[in-house]
């Protein structure tokens, strides 16, 4: 297999394989490079005859805090209405791509699944979490929305997208469980475990089969507009990103730094209403 920087992974046993998200001193914050790594392992999983499941999980102590806000911008690039809109249709498609690969992906998830983070879950098939696993988008706050909502929507319905969305607060692994965000929830120290007993069950049935089930219900989300609808949501976001509200905070992010405008901006929302 390849060699990696930002990710590894691996044949877990006949049939299952594993990718982990390794910026554990980031909380595996979406980096350019990760994510291009990402895009390199889903080739190799999508081409590999042998592979039927893959697990997504992080290392660490979350599985991912989100998009890498001191990443994003590339050295002498210049941001704009045009640039900003093709990098976010990009993040998209990554997304769709993800939901649409022809064999089943399971998100195991941990602590922190935060803004970017949820959208890489929310395309999983399926979403294991740990009874500490906390899913938000504080990042909502200033920053804009997510360029594909997430499938929260899908998922969980408008009423509580909302909720969450308009606040940014966090979802327990209880309350995401209650909400149909994810599938099942255990203790920490048996996540790895039930996780990869459930991927085994779903190995025995042969990959072929398993392609067709998930592309029957795939296709009903097709025929709903799933696809333009997170290219909307991205439209949007991008239009997000030209608001004061926006501008300010990013302003205010390159004079005081990253971690105390991250600060600033959640201390009014410390205690939960």
């Amino acid at each position: 297999m390849a060699t990696y920087e930002t990710v590894s992974f691996e044949k877990v046993e006949e049939k299952i394989f594993r990718l982990t998200l390794n910026r554990p001193e980031k909380l595996n914050a979406l980096s350019p490079q990760l994510l291009a790594e990402f895009d390199q392992v889903l080739d190799a999983f999508e081409a590999d005859r042998e592979a039927s499941v893959l697990i997504i999980r992080g290392a660490g102590r979350a599985f991912c805090a989100g998009y890498d806000l001191q990443g994003t911008q590339q050295p002498g690039s210049r941001f704009t209405v045009s640039s900003d809109r093709v990098n976010l249709q990009k993040l998209v498609e990554r997304w769709q791509r993800l939901w649409a690969i022809g064999k089943p992906t399971i998100a195991q998830v941990h602590g922190y699944c935060l803004a970017g983070a949820t959208e890489l879950a929310g395309h999983c098939d399926l979403v294991f979490a740990s009874e500490d696993a906390q899913f938000g988008h504080p990042a909502g706050r200033t920053l804009g929305i997510l360029p594909t909502l997430s499938m929260w929507p899908i998922l969980m319905g408008p009423r509580k997208s909302k909720e969450f969305f308009f606040t940014g607060d966090l979802m327990s692994a209880a309350e995401a469980l209650e909400a149909h965000l994810v599938n099942r929830v255990y203790p920490r120290d048996r996540l790895d475990t039930e996780t990869l007993a459930y991927a085994r069950r779903v190995a025995l049935v042969p990959v072929e089969l398993l392609a067709l089930h998930k592309a029957a219900v795939n296709r009903w989300l097709e025929v709903q507009g799933i696809r333009a609808l997170e290219q909307s949501a991205a439209d949007l976001d991008c239009i997000a990103h030209q608001t004061d509200t926006v501008k300010n905070w990013m302003q205010a992010s390159r004079e005081r730094g990253l971690k105390e405008a991250l600060s600033e901006r959640d201390r009014p929302f410390a205690v939960k209403q």
